[in-house]
Parts: structure tokens; sequence; C-alpha cells
């Protein structure tokens, strides 16, 4: 009886420690699951910062090139004086006369007499 007791008791004991393997499995996945999902959002935040970083940079170059375009405008304006309309002519502009039409072209002769 004694040995069967212990045989039993033995028994629970080994079936036991192997549920812990498994909570500590589950344990380590959650664990690495939460480890993945913090970085994921470090990454996001650090690209997000980056972009703006980026655009910001893109529209301060944009504008500065505008403003530069925009003043080279106005200087060219500014050194050229306005020219006057001429006035209208009365006569009509000769007509231009027509292209001559193009040469025909020559038959090239054949460099292999006899094939078809």
């Amino acid at each position: 009886m004694k040995k069967t007791f212990l045989f039993l008791a033995g028994s629970a004991i080994m079936f036991a420690s192997c549920g812990g393997n498994e909570k500590a499995a589950e344990n380590a996945a959650a664990t690495q699951a939460k480890v993945d999902s913090a970085a994921n959002a470090a990454s996001a935040a650090k690209e997000a910062a980056m972009k703006a970083e980026n655009d910001a940079k893109i529209a301060a170059a944009a504008k500065a090139q505008a403003d530069s375009m925009e003043a080279a405008k106005a200087a060219a304006e500014k050194a050229e004086p306005k020219k006057a309309t001429p006035a209208h002519h009365t006569t009509k502009p000769a007509a231009a006369a027509p292209a001559p039409a193009p040469a025909a072209p020559t038959p090239k002769p054949n460099p292999r007499p006899g094939a078809h």
C-alpha cells in the first residue's frame, strides 16, 4: 500500500511539473509581445519625427527658391523699361512663297539580279 501511494504521489508531482513549462512559455511569449509592441511604437514615433523634420526642410527650401525666383522676376521687370505698343499697319505683309515639293525618290538597283 505504501508503494502504491508513493507511486501515485510521484506521478502527480511529475504531471504537475509538466504544466509549469507551458505557463512559463506563455509568460515568455506575452513578455516578448509587449517588448515588440513597445519597440514598434518607439520606431514609429521616431519615423514620424524624422518625416516631420524632413517635410519642414523641404518646405523651407521650396519657399526660399520661390522667393528668389520672385525677386529675379521683379528685378528683370524693373530693369527693362516698358515698350510702347507699335502702331497698326494698314498694309498686309507679303505672303511667303510655298516650299518646293520634295524630289521623287529614285529606284534602287537590285543587288542580286535574278532574286525575286
